[in-house]
């Protein structure tokens, strides 16, 4: 793999995770070709990834730091507190800028905008990338294309498949009314309507805030900025506001095994791969993780990781979304539970993929017990089958 010569290792998908594996691969003193394909031409404010700071690649490019936040429900508030580990905000314009800067200085990167990709075919010989430019005759291919990807057309469904939806706005306020050391995760004082809606408030000064209005269901209506309207005025006395960047989006919440290898030479990451926590949504830190992980196992020429998570932490995951589509109503105050019941540090490090067994011990002595058991033994056990396998598009 460090080697010049070759066929290249192909990146579809110039987003989080096609660049954070082509990063990856040029630390690890990669030099044969990579070439990334995208069907983008720029690259601007288009997602904001937050995450906890546990050892997590690029979070030294944050805008905005927390070291305290909350979960508010009708009945009260939890906040949890981490200086080692804080809440941070990475604006993908910085993220996007730094990677490519430092892939611009490695002439093996080949960087192609504009052209969509078709599909792959595989034979034992090697591969194809399909695009609208053509065809290249690659090593390897890693599908970083999410929902856009070929290999995702007709995904079949989990055990469990909710979605969790946003919109959001960073508004600007002339007077002071946010606290800037406080991030509120969840705030659930809004009209629930039959979902799991909550708003969530980062903000960056006493006068500016990203607001987000956030659903979980099986399909959870869509959010709108009424609403954002309505809680600014209701909970922080904001009547007018300047509204200075909106962005909005869908993250899958499903028990589905994404296949993480699809065939000898295909392999998945970010999304494609299943890396939206299945319980949280959250994918920043398992998404800049496994590409890590993907490029010291290619540069040391050993077998690819095949999951992005352990399987006791899939498990719990997957125990965690039955319990909460059998009844969606009592979590408001099972994660208030969780934020007043465990550790900062602990909490931080289990929300992002950090957390040793002790610490999903503390996170699960601190929910009560019988929804959760009811839903770990609620459904029958699967027969053995094989993991689902999706087959490239000719």
């Amino acid at each position: 793999m460090r080697g010049s010569a070759g066929r290249p290792q192909v990146i579809l998908g110039a987003g989080c995770a096609g660049l954070s594996l082509a990063v990856a691969l040029v630390r690890r003193g990669v030099r044969s070709p990579i070439v990334v394909v995208d069907r983008r031409t720029e690259f601007g404010r288009d997602r904001t990834w937050c995450f906890w700071d546990a050892d997590v690649p690029f979070a030294e490019l944050a805008s905005h730091r927390w070291s305290a936040w909350t979960v508010r429900t009708r009945t009260g508030a939890a906040t949890g507190r981490s200086h080692r580990h804080p809440y941070v905000h990475l604006d993908s314009r910085d993220f996007y800028r730094a990677a490519l800067e430092e892939l611009a200085g490695h002439r093996n990167v080949e960087l192609r905008l504009g052209e969509t990709v078709l599909g792959l075919h595989e034979d034992p010989d090697g591969l194809t990338v399909r695009t609208s430019a053509g065809a290249i005759d690659a090593e390897r291919a890693f599908d970083g294309l999410a929902g856009a990807s070929p290999l995702l057309r007709g995904r079949p469904d989990g055990e469990v498949e909710l979605a969790q939806r946003f919109r959001g706005q960073v508004v600007r306020v002339d007077r002071p009314a946010f606290d800037p050391n406080l991030a509120t995760l969840m705030d659930f004082r809004v009209e629930q309507g039959g979902e799991l809606r909550f708003v969530y408030v980062l903000p960056f000064s006493t006068t500016e805030a990203l607001v987000e209005d956030t659903r979980i269901g099986a399909r959870p209506s869509a959010p709108g900025t009424e609403a954002l309207a309505d809680y600014l005025d209701r909970h922080h006395g904001v009547g007018r506001f300047e509204v200075e960047h909106s962005e909005w989006g869908r993250i899958p919440m499903t028990t589905f095994d994404f296949p993480v290898h699809r065939g000898p030479r295909i392999h998945a990451i970010g999304l494609a791969a299943g890396a939206a926590r299945p319980s949280s949504g959250y994918a920043f830190a398992r998404t800049v993780r496994h590409t890590r992980a993907l490029a010291r196992a290619l540069a040391e020429e050993r077998a690819l990781p095949a999951r992005l998570a352990p399987r006791r932490r899939t498990a719990l995951d997957t125990i965690f979304l039955r319990a909460m589509a059998a009844d969606a109503s009592a979590f408001p105050e099972h994660f208030r539970s969780l934020v007043a019941r465990t550790s900062g540090p602990a909490f931080a490090r289990f929300m992002t993929d950090a957390a040793g067994p002790l610490d999903e011990l503390r996170v699960m002595a601190a929910l009560p017990p019988r929804p959760f058991v009811r839903a770990a033994v609620a459904l029958p056990r699967a027969p053995e089958r094989a993991r689902p396998v999706l087959r490239p598009a000719p």
